[in-house]
């Protein structure tokens, strides 16, 4: 992911899981890996701050 203010590649500032349909038996369990994403240039304005996040779903065995 680019910052959209400077086109500089973003760092991952955070990460965790997210489980859905845990609590229900008549829904899929899934389980995604959430990615927050910062800016990394220090001359951006933006810099430090979250530029967005990306929702990987994961393969349960």
């Amino acid at each position: 992911m680019k910052c959209p203010k400077c086109g500089m590649d973003a760092i991952i500032s955070e990460s965790h899981n997210l489980i859905t349909g845990d609590k229900s038996p008549d829904e899929k369990t899934r389980l995604y890996r959430v990615l927050t994403f910062s800016c990394r240039n220090p001359q951006c304005e933006r810099c430090g701050k979250e530029i967005g996040q990306q929702k990987l779903e994961q393969q349960l065995s």
